[in-house]
């Protein structure tokens, strides 16, 4: 099944009253002025709503690798490089399109535990952490069935790119700031402006790699066009990492981070401000195709969340990484033991944390037990009331988001969304927060916060099929800091530019 919507870009961005609060349906205006290099033009966005899912999305860490031999370009490109210091530039209103998204095969016997220790991998390597000894990764040797329950774990949006250009389906991952696109569907000979820059490409998964090399062409994200985006053509991709309509990553972190060493697409076009409304499925449809949200570049889309945005200040900018302020389970707090830096990332499924304060967590459950490698499950009838802290709000995890998977077919013991990942006060990073927490909040992603790059959190406008409560804490029980935290209203905190919202499929893991 292919949908097509035509999305004409809306004006008005300069006026902070109206730049980032247009409703669905859109209304279109005259766009503003831009950079040569940069264009913003009526992005005509294609749904794809077949193929099987990208298992381990986004979920990635590079490094450098030797070379491999490339094809030359079909054309030298005469595109001028897009960066941020040359792409200075007021843009368009926001336009927010629906996303939809696929329910999640089932899996059973030992998949869901085999699938969530491949998780578990995974986020080692992209966050240079250690890997667990042979003895911890043991775990019961009874099979029993099971079934995933509706659960999201990937979210695509289709890129445009290519002269002529063609339509891909990428997962935006703020979690690594690299973009690749399989070569089983990105042709370089097919583009006249593609251009080979003859330097290896390598990153690094799990249990599996992407391999390829370097290049550049023209990509666009929703209606925002860069000449001479830099991304890499992979030659080889583990078996299972493609698949379908999901063609490839596009990083949504900082140039720090990205194995080339250039600049992801939002920075070279000097957007400083994007957002996602992450939706999850629903649980008693049995429709395969379903909304999945909106991303928004540029800015965010106040139709979507209510309230104030709460910001917490970044760490330093190489991950989006904040000071998580606290967790608890039931009523209870846990102690963090000062273990409180948190990557926030779309690309990641669950929650990972220190394997102490998670193995506390879980204590507060009973019936809860150890699943090995850092997992957990409990009485699928037990309330979990799962609550993150992020400076003075604390929000709540439905326990239906909390629930990772079944593992008995009478749905009687359930295993948990938090699992320990094996960081430490000898980490770079100690919890890596993923979707079963932002599908529950409206999350903004800042360069330009009152006190510099942030990440904002802010409660899903009503009706938006979320369970979450957030409230107001004492920072002094949370062990935030006021500096580590702003609550500010849009106007204060956004310096908005174009404003573009392109579809997304959530589309679930194998």
């Amino acid at each position: 099944m292919l949908t097509t919507l035509d999305a004409p870009v809306a004006s008005k961005a300069d006026d902070p009253a109206t730049r980032d609060s247009l409703p669905l349906p859109h209304t279109p205006t005259s766009s503003g002025t831009v950079p040569s290099f940069i264009s913003h033009t009526p992005p005509r966005i294609k749904m794809k709503l077949s193929g099987t899912a990208l298992a381990a999305s986004g979920l990635l860490v590079a490094s450098a690798s030797s070379a491999l031999a490339a094809p030359a370009a079909s054309s030298s490109s005469s595109a001028s490089t897009a960066n941020a210091a040359g792409a200075a530039s007021k843009r368009s209103a926001p336009i927010h399109i629906p996303i939809r998204k696929r329910e999640m095969a089932k899996r059973s016997g030992n998949e869901l535990l085999d699938w969530a220790n491949e998780q578990k991998a995974i986020l080692q390597n992209k966050y240079g952490l250690p890997s667990a000894d042979a003895s911890s990764k043991a775990r019961r040797a009874q099979g029993t069935a099971l079934t995933n329950v509706q659960y999201d774990s990937t979210w695509v949006a289709t890129v445009t790119g290519g002269t002529p250009s063609k339509d891909y389906e990428v997962v935006l991952d703020t979690g690594s700031a690299d973009f690749w696109i399989a070569s089983d569907y990105y042709q370089p000979s097919s583009s006249s402006t593609f251009q080979n820059r003859s330097t290896a490409f390598n990153v690094q998964y799990g249990s599996g790699q992407v391999a390829g090399y370097e290049a550049s062409d023209t990509f666009s994200l929703a209606g925002t066009t860069v000449q001479d985006t830099r991304f890499a053509v992979a030659e080889q991709v583990s078996s299972g990492l493609v698949s379908g309509n999901m063609e490839g990553i596009m990083g949504m972190g900082f140039q720090k981070l990205a194995a080339s060493g250039e600049p992801p697409l939002w920075v070279a076009a000097n957007v400083d401000t994007f957002s996602f409304y992450l939706e999850r499925a629903s649980l008693t449809s049995n429709n395969q195709e379903q909304a999945g949200g909106i991303f928004t570049l540029g800015g965010t889309n106040s139709s979507l969340y209510q309230g104030n945005i709460s910001y917490n200040s970044l760490i330093e900018e190489l991950y989006w990484m904040v000071r998580l302020g606290g967790i608890g389970a039931r009523g209870s707090d846990v102690s963090l033991d000062g273990l409180t830096r948190a990557a926030i990332d779309t690309g990641t499924t669950l929650v990972g944390g220190p394997n102490s304060v998670v193995q506390s967590f879980y204590a507060n459950i009973p019936g809860s037990q150890s699943q090995g490698n850092g997992y957990y499950s409990f009485p699928c009838r037990q309330t979990i009331d799962a609550t993150l802290t992020f400076g003075n709000q604390q929000y709540t995890i439905p326990d239906s988001d909390f629930v990772a998977g079944t593992l008995d077919q009478s749905g009687s013991q359930c295993l948990g969304a938090f699992f320990g990942l094996g960081s430490s006060s000898q980490t770079d990073l100690q919890w890596i927060v993923g979707d079963a927490f932002l599908k529950n909040v409206y999350s903004v992603f800042t360069t330009s916060g009152s006190n510099g790059a942030a990440v904002g959190f802010a409660s899903l406008a009503s009706g938006l099929n979320s369970g979450t409560n957030s409230k107001t804490v004492s920072t002094s029980s949370t062990g935030a800091t006021s500096a580590a935290s702003t609550t500010a209203q849009r106007s204060g905190m956004l310096s908005l530019a174009a404003v573009l919202a392109v579809p997304l499929i959530a589309a679930l893991a194998l």
